[in-house]
């Protein structure tokens, strides 16, 4: 570490470079011939969160980055490894994801933050109502918040939660439940001891800073390589929701005790430089340092081909995908349909190490169709190239999600060639 508290420089990588190990890290390469649930296990721990979304335009998020990086997998694996084996769990990491149950010790520093407080807030007459809630999830479980008892009405406050909604979910953030499936896609709240396997549950707990560090760590190997920002947002480390004062959100005092504690981040990547855990680096073009894992290596070309739904993990940083694939990336979804430019659902397309299209995907399951609503290429692509293999990346996802069509709208430069070609390719043209 030099004297402005900079780590040194021991690395220096072409903006090629970083790209290619970006990349390879998040897993993308040659797929198996056949992707089985062993494959499944290995990429789980390899990027140790599936991002978890309800949005269900093309199918629900969390099931999308293993097909975008194996192919055609067993969809049903993920939720058997996660509500049957056991292998999986829900909690918050990026945003709220599926972990692998190996990383369940590394985040309890999370649900200890708010223990003891809760703890004693249920022992005392304001938190009767919470303590009531635990009670009755360790009597019933596992049910859903709407089923508890006394549910409570939608209040417009809290995510537009009711009271119930509210109290089970600020146990789960503190540990003392957990979910246990997923009904119609809404959680299953049971006590944690009956959802988390003992061996998690007794396994040593590291401290709050040592925690940190290893979460720093997964995030920066995940990443390949990154800015200080990039690694520490891959699981949100000590963003906002690590540095909230303890206990229930609806109890947080005005004033200086209800803030946010100062982050102490920088100073734990800076010492994890110099134990050699990571290594500091300089990217071309980068205007900010980088960092990377200490044995993390370019590899000479990627060969991939997959559609990136807007909760992979490859694009949840849009600063990232802007430093690293020059793509302006904004989630449109968010955005009035007036404004929209590329579409509500749009994901960018992946060839070799390159973002070389983006797409607007819909599954029409009343009409059994995979849509392609609009179709762009980036800036310096080839067209020929990106078009047929835009195609077969298209059919795969078309049979693994069981339609029987592909559509083709209207909106794009490479959607109008692809239609042009349409017949060629054995492809629908939507009727205007």
């Amino acid at each position: 570490m030099n004297k402005t508290g900079e780590a040194s420089v021991s690395n220096t990588l072409s903006a090629s470079e970083a790209r290619r190990l970006a990349v390879a890290s998040q897993g993308f390469g040659l797929r198996p011939a056949r992707a089985t649930v062993a494959h499944l296990r290995k990429l789980a721990e390899r990027l140790r969160a599936f991002q978890i979304d309800s949005v269900n335009v093309l199918t629900r998020a969390q099931y999308m980055p293993a097909f975008a990086r194996l192919g055609a997998y067993p969809v049903a694996a993920l939720d058997s490894l996660t509500y049957e084996e056991r292998e999986l769990f829900e909690y918050w990491g990026h945003a709220a994801c599926l972990l692998p149950m190996s990383l369940y010790p590394i985040v309890r520093y999370r649900m200890n933050h708010h223990a003891e407080t809760t703890t004693r807030f249920m022992r005392s007459p304001r938190g009767a109502y919470i303590a009531r809630v635990y009670a009755e999830v360790g009597e019933r479980g596992p049910l859903t918040a709407a089923e508890l008892s006394d549910a409570g009405t939608r209040s417009g406050k809290w995510w537009n939660w009711s009271k119930g909604k509210a109290a089970v979910e600020h146990l789960y953030d503190a540990g003392f439940v957990a979910v246990a499936g997923r009904r119609r896609f809404e959680r299953l709240y049971d006590l944690t001891e009956r959802v988390i396997p003992k061996a998690a549950l007794d396994a040593p707990v590291p401290s709050r800073e040592d925690a940190m560090k290893q979460l720093l760590c997964y995030g920066a190997k995940a990443y390949g390589i990154g800015t200080l920002s990039d690694i520490v947002r891959y699981f949100e480390v000590d963003g906002w929701r690590d540095r909230l004062p303890p206990g229930p959100g609806w109890l947080r005092p005005k004033g200086p005790a209800g803030r946010r504690r100062k982050s102490i981040v920088r100073q734990l990547v800076l010492e994890l430089v110099e134990d050699g855990r990571l290594v500091s680096a300089r990217v071309e073009g980068w205007t900010e340092q980088a960092f990377m894992h200490p044995k993390a290596r370019p590899p000479d070309a990627v060969h991939a081909r997959a559609f990136v739904t807007p909760f992979d993990s490859l694009v949840w940083d849009r600063a990232r995908v802007q430093r690293l694939f020059s793509m302006d990336y904004v989630l449109e979804m968010y955005v009035p349909e007036s404004k929209r430019v590329f579409g509500y659902y749009t994901c960018p397309f992946l060839l070799g190490d390159t973002l070389a299209a983006r797409s607007d995907l819909k599954a029409d399951r009343a009409r059994r169709t995979l849509v392609v609503q609009s179709a762009f290429l980036e800036r310096g692509q080839d067209p020929r190239s990106v078009l047929v293999n835009f195609v077969d990346e298209l059919r795969e996802l078309q049979a693994w999600l069981r339609l029987d069509h592909i559509e083709l709208a209207e909106r794009g430069d490479l959607l109008t060639k692809l239609r042009r070609n349409a017949r060629v390719f054995g492809l629908r043209i939507a009727r205007a």
